[in-house]
C-alpha cells in the first residue's frame, strides 16, 4: 500500500483532551480538597493546564464551567479574544471544587468584571454606529423598556452591594420615589426579584444541592444579608405600587360640595420614614370606615361611621363617627401592622386592632399635620 495513503488514514484519528502519553510524566489533572490551595499548587495547576490546553480549549473551560450565570457567559463570548487563559483555568478549577486563595479569587472576580464591562461597551458602540430608526413604539413596549432600564439600574446597585462585602446604604423606597415609578412598573420590578429572593432562601435552607454549590463562595451571613437586601427591593416596590394606586385615585374629580368640606382639613401627605402616602381626603366623605396613623405618636386609629350616611368633615374634625365602636392604639411595631391595614380586606381589618397589645386611647376626631389618611371602606 502507498505510504501516503497510510498517512492520510492515520490523520483521521483525532485525540481530544490531555495527551495520555504525557500524563505518564506530568500526572493527571489536579484534584482538590476542601482546603484552600497553596501558591505552589496553583503554579503546578497552571503549568499542567498550559501544557495540555491551547487558547481555544481554555475558553471552552470558562464557558462550560463559569460559576455565575449563562447571561454573563453570552457577554463574555463577545470579548473571547481578550480573555486570559488563567481566568479560564480558574473557572474550571472553581467548578471542580477548588478553593482559591483570596488574592486569586479577587483576581478572577476583577478580571471577569472587566471583561463584562468591556463587552457592554462594545455592544454600546455597535448600537451607536447603527443607523437610528424611528419605529412606532406601543405603550406596552415603552413600559417594558422602562422596566428593563429600572432593573438594569438595580442590578448595578446589587453589584455594588456584593462588591462592598454585602453592605449598602441604598434606599429602595427613596429611589422609587425619585424616579416616580408607576404602579405597573413597580409591580414588575417586585415580580422580577421575587425569583431571586426565592432562590436565595433555598440557598439559606440548603434545600437544593445545585443552588448550594452555586452559592458556595458566599458565607452564611452574606447569604442572609443578600436575602434582606433583595427582600427590601421587593417589599418597597410593592409599597410603591400600592401608593401609586392611591395617588392615582386622588386625581378623580369630586363634586364642589366635597371640596368645600375638605377645604380646611389638615393631614400629612406622605411620610418617608414609614413609606406611606395619604389618600385623597375627599374619599372620606360618605365612607363607612376610616383608618389613620399619627406619625408623631405612632397611633393607629379606626373610625367607624355612626350611620349609613357615613362621615362628613367640619373644619379639621371628622364628623359622624361612632365613639363606642371606634378605636385607637399606639403601635410598637408599625412595620408589621401598617402593611396589614393597607393591603388587608375586611376580615383582616376586623382582627388588626385585636393583635395590638397596647391600651386604647381616647378619641377626638381631629385630623392634624401628623395624620396620614391610610384607608377608607365605603
Amino acid at each position: 500500500m502507498d505510504k501516503s495513503a497510510l498517512a492520510v488514514k492515520r490523520k483521521k484519528k483525532v485525540r481530544s483532551g490531555p495527551k495520555s502519553f504525557d500524563t505518564k510524566y506530568l500526572g493527571d489533572e489536579p484534584t482538590w480538597t476542601d482546603a484552600e490551595v497553596t501558591s505552589l499548587e496553583m503554579i503546578k495547576a497552571y503549568n499542567w493546564y498550559n501544557y495540555f490546553y491551547n487558547q481555544k480549549d481554555a475558553l471552552k473551560l470558562l464557558f462550560d464551567n463559569y460559576p455565575r450565570n449563562k447571561k454573563e457567559v453570552a457577554q463574555l463570548r463577545k470579548v473571547s479574544d481578550k480573555i486570559s487563559s488563567t481566568v479560564c483555568y480558574q473557572a474550571h478549577m472553581i467548578a471542580n471544587g477548588c478553593k482559591l486563595p483570596s488574592e486569586s479569587q479577587e483576581f478572577f472576580n476583577d478580571k471577569i468584571e472587566g471583561y463584562l464591562k468591556l463587552a457592554k461597551k462594545i455592544v454600546s458602540e455597535i448600537k451607536k454606529q447603527e443607523k437610528p430608526k424611528a419605529p412606532v413604539v406601543s405603550i406596552q413596549e415603552r413600559i417594558r423598556e422602562q422596566i428593563s432600564e429600572y432593573i438594569a439600574e438595580l442590578e448595578n446597585e446589587i453589584d455594588i452591594f456584593t462588591e462592598n462585602k454585602y453592605k449598602s446604604e441604598f434606599d429602595m423606597y427613596a429611589w422609587l420615589r425619585s424616579k416616580e415609578v408607576k404602579s405597573q412598573q413597580a409591580n414588575a420590578i417586585a415580580d422580577h426579584y421575587e425569583s431571586l429572593l426565592s432562590e436565595l432562601e433555598e440557598v439559606k435552607s440548603k434545600s437544593d444541592e445545585q443552588l448550594t454549590e452555586g452559592y458556595s463562595h458566599m458565607k452564611p451571613r452574606e447569604v442572609t444579608r443578600f436575602i434582606d437586601f433583595v427582600r427590601m427591593i421587593v417589599e418597597d416596590a410593592r409599597k410603591q405600587s400600592q401608593n401609586q394606586k392611591t395617588v392615582r385615585k386622588t386625581r378623580a374629580k369630586k363634586p364642589a360640595s366635597l371640596q368645600k368640606q375638605i377645604a380646611r382639613i389638615q393631614y400629612q401627605k406622605d411620610a418617608s420614614e414609614f413609606k406611606l402616602v395619604s389618600i385623597n381626603p375627599a374619599d372620606i366623605i360618605g365612607a363607612n370606615q376610616l383608618w389613620t396613623f399619627n406619625t408623631k405618636y405612632r397611633v393607629l386609629t379606626r373610625y367607624d361611621a355612626l350611620g349609613p350616611a357615613g362621615f362628613s368633615i367640619k373644619g379639621t374634625t371628622l364628623q359622624g363617627y361612632d365613639e363606642e365602636n371606634s378605636i385607637r392604639k399606639k403601635l410598637r411595631k408599625p412595620d408589621q401592622i401598617l402593611p396589614l391595614v393597607l393591603t388587608g380586606g375586611k376580615r383582616v381589618l376586623n382582627k388588626v386592632m385585636d393583635e395590638i397589645n397596647t391600651k386604647e386611647a381616647s378619641m377626638n376626631g381631629r385630623l392634624n399635620k401628623e395624620t396620614i389618611l391610610l384607608k377608607v371602606i365605603k
